[in-house]
């Protein structure tokens, strides 16, 4: 795959917009689109729930998960904008609430990122399945390794607070 990606970056060099789209199918314009729509959404849902957090640890956690966002986003706007494809509305990037809802619990923050790493992990994979790009495939799949390091620490950290929904233990006799 790093041969393939050097000869893709060499040839890139000198290429025409109209030369690049000429390189990716419509599939991975598609996974572009959607990962970055979806990046889009997610730090939306972050900026909102740092808002309500209470705990400082998932505030900070908060904040970490939006660096890796923005740079996932700032790659993927680097690579669509290369490639010549429109990019997608983006949201505010800061959200302001005045009123302080209480069904925001630390314990629902939690509950909702983890789900949200969860449901995007099949997504990364399915980009780096699908897509014919050397350049672009490695690009999820650095996604998806970070995602799933993210997604451990975040499991441990959620153990820690008792966030965690825990199966009953499975006993013989």
């Amino acid at each position: 795959m790093k041969i393939l990606k050097a000869k893709e970056i060499l040839s890139s060099l000198t290429a025409s917009t109209a030369d690049k789209q000429q390189k990716i199918s419509v599939t991975d314009v598609f996974h572009l689109w959607n990962h970055l729509i979806q990046r889009y959404h997610i730090i939306y849902l972050t900026n909102i729930f740092e808002n309500f957090a209470h705990d400082e640890d998932l505030r900070l956690i908060l904040k970490l998960g939006k660096k890796t966002l923005d740079k996932h986003i700032s790659l993927l706007e680097k690579n669509m904008t290369a490639y010549g494809i429109a990019l997608p509305v983006r949201p505010p990037k800061q959200t302001q609430f005045t009123v302080n809802i209480e069904a925001f619990t630390d314990r629902y923050i939690f509950r909702r990122v983890l789900r949200g790493i969860q449901s995007f992990l099949p997504t990364h994979t399915m980009a780096f399945m699908h897509s014919t790009s050397p350049s672009i495939r490695e690009m999820f799949l650095t996604f998806l390794i970070e995602e799933l390091k993210l997604y451990d620490r975040f499991i441990e950290y959620g153990k820690l607070k008792s966030y965690v929904i825990i199966p009953p233990m499975y006993k013989t006799n």
